[in-house]
Parts: structure tokens; sequence; C-alpha cells
């Protein structure tokens, strides 16, 4: 195998570590601020057969959001944004993955506060059961009502996933 090719998935169900897993983001404030979080992602699964990416499924925590400000994360959490009262989690679910060189694209729909917006997410083995997944998000789908100069419309994400092999 070069080191420019994903590498074959053992056929099963992998787990997502929840403890050793972290999906960050990062998004511009006030223009020119970048603001950095994480929100830990609490299950997730990766389906996989003949070395192929056949499912995705992942839900995160919105109420243990972080952004190391205890106020801004209170203000997150509002109905006007994240509204993570009412719905507590956010989930990603794989509508396809196709083999890229190094790893693999996944398309997918991300679900927050009653409704969905596709994204996509360019994953690359990061060593042994290591993955890490970038992408960018667009908020605007989604109904978070914020001015834009307060809070940009595009939000990066990068996770860093652990995962668990089919026994």
């Amino acid at each position: 195998m070069s080191p420019h090719t994903a590498p074959a998935l053992r056929t099963g169900t992998w787990t997502v570590r929840s403890g050793r897993t972290t999906a960050a983001f990062e998004v511009r404030n006030f223009g020119v601020n970048r603001v950095r979080g994480t929100i830990p992602v609490r299950t997730g699964t990766v389906e996989v057969r003949d070395g192929e990416v056949l499912a995705v499924q992942a839900e995160l925590d919105l109420g243990a959001l972080d952004t190391r400000n205890a106020r801004r994360d209170a203000d997150l959490r509002k109905p006007t944004l994240l509204d993570s009262a009412a719905q507590p989690a956010m989930t990603f679910t794989a509508t396809g993955a196709r083999r890229r060189d190094d790893g693999w694209e996944v398309s997918g729909e991300l679900r927050l506060r009653g409704t969905s917006c596709p994204l996509t997410l360019t994953v690359v083995p990061d060593g042994g059961t290591r993955v890490r997944a970038t992408g960018t998000l667009d908020r605007a789908p989604l109904g978070m009502r914020a001015p834009r100069p307060l809070i940009g419309r595009y939000v990066r994400i990068v996770v860093e996933a652990e995962l668990e092999p089919p026994s």
C-alpha cells in the first residue's frame, strides 16, 4: 500500500470512543476574531464492508459545548442559536462515502434544531485507529439567527476520532 492510499478497513461496525473523540469548530466573531470551541461526540459508528465505508452516524452533546467562555457558551445555547435545552443533540448521518487517495470523502446530513443541512467531510487516517475529518458548515440553512458580523456564516469543523475496531 502506498503512503497515499486509504487503508482497507476491517468489515464490521467500528465504534467511536466517545471519551477520546472531539469535534472542534472555528467561526469568525465580529468579522475579525476567531472563536474556537469543542463539542463532545457522545456516540458514533462507522459501518464497513469489504474495505468500503457504507454508513457513518454520530451524535454530539450540545449541552457540553465549550468555547472557554461561560457567558458565550450560554449565549450559544439559547433558542435563537443552538437551542440546546429543547434539542440537546446534534447528529450527523452519512448519505454517501467514496474513497479518495489518502482517505474518504463522506457526504451527509447534519441535523440541528429540527432541521438539517448538507455537510461533506474529508476523512484521513491519523495512525492506527484514529481518523481526522474536516469540513465547512454553512449555518444559514439551520435557521440560526444572528447578525452575520456578530457570528460568521461558515463554521470550520475538525473531528479527531478514535475508533474501536469490530470484534
